[in-house]
């Protein structure tokens, strides 16, 4: 049963339904398909009157995937806003693991595809590096350890950090991530990974030698993209192990986080699950 701090939460979130349906909609219901505003209502579907096409509130929306109610969505969604890991749900909602699971993931998705669409190019001072993300596994260590995920990361210093999921750091991988999402003249800062050396035809490039033990160098260091990649891996760490197949799900979710880390994330993340959800 939902205990005490439960009920009190309950009494704080919005009323859900009217709550959705606000975000969802704005002021005035229109048909999804042509926008026409003229509809027939039928119970709790709608038809519209120019192209007969029959619907709910969210119709097409990440919402639609859920089979519980919406006020337990609200709740769960307050929870990951929080951080709570979905084992950890049972001590405030009744819901089963599967389903926080499920539902926590489609969070997930929304924010993944919103983060694909919004997506801005950065410009400026940039900070570049990559890291491995995985547990401590025995056999080798390093760039050539097994089972671990490897991270390409592109910081605005004082601004957003873009994450990309890679296979290797050989600058074929690299530099095409860097030209799509990065302006031409930017001031580029790396370490001394020779898969950089390109970038001086880009812009101004800086670089700080690791090898040397060189990790502040006047205004040139990396420290802000590898701040970020220390913030990521502690936030995954109470998840108690990410899955492979999601694991660019959760990157995402840690970017959006610090992106936003100066914003309220429920209603954001609300208004994402009342978004049409993308084809595919």
């Amino acid at each position: 049963m939902p205990n005490e701090h439960t009920i009190s939460l309950a009494a704080n979130l919005p009323k859900s339904k009217r709550f959705f349906v606000k975000l969802r909609w704005g002021g005035r219901r229109v048909c999804p398909r042509c926008g026409e505003r003229k509809l027939w209502r039928s119970n709790r579907r709608f038809r519209c009157s120019r192209c007969r096409y029959p619907f709910s509130d969210f119709t097409g929306t990440y919402l639609e995937r859920f089979r519980i109610p919406l006020n337990q969505v609200a709740h769960l969604l307050y929870l990951f806003c929080l951080g709570v890991p979905a084992y950890r749900t049972r001590f405030y909602l009744t819901c089963s693991l599967s389903t926080t699971q499920k539902v926590f993931r489609v969070i997930r998705e929304a924010i993944y595809n919103a983060s694909l669409q919004e997506m801005e190019s950065l410009s400026g001072e940039l900070e570049l590096d990559e890291s491995l993300f995985g547990g401590k596994k025995k056999g080798k260590r390093g760039w050539g350890a097994e089972g671990k995920k490897l991270v390409f990361g592109m910081y605005q210093q004082n601004g957003k950090v873009i994450t990309f999921p890679v296979p290797n750091r050989r600058s074929a991988t690299l530099m095409p991530l860097i030209l799509e999402h990065t302006k031409r003249g930017s001031i580029y800062y790396t370490d001394d990974f020779k898969g950089y050396g390109v970038l001086s035809f880009r812009g101004k490039h800086q670089r700080v030698l690791h090898s040397k033990e060189e990790y502040v160098s006047g205004r040139t260091h990396i420290n802000g993209i590898e701040g970020f990649f220390s913030y990521a891996k502690t936030w995954l760490y109470h998840y108690r192990g990410v899955p492979s197949q999601y694991f660019h799900l959760y990157l995402k979710e840690t970017e959006s986080r610090f992106n936003h880390r100066d914003k309220d994330l429920f209603p954001l993340i609300a208004q994402l699950l009342v978004n049409p959800v993308p084809d595919r």
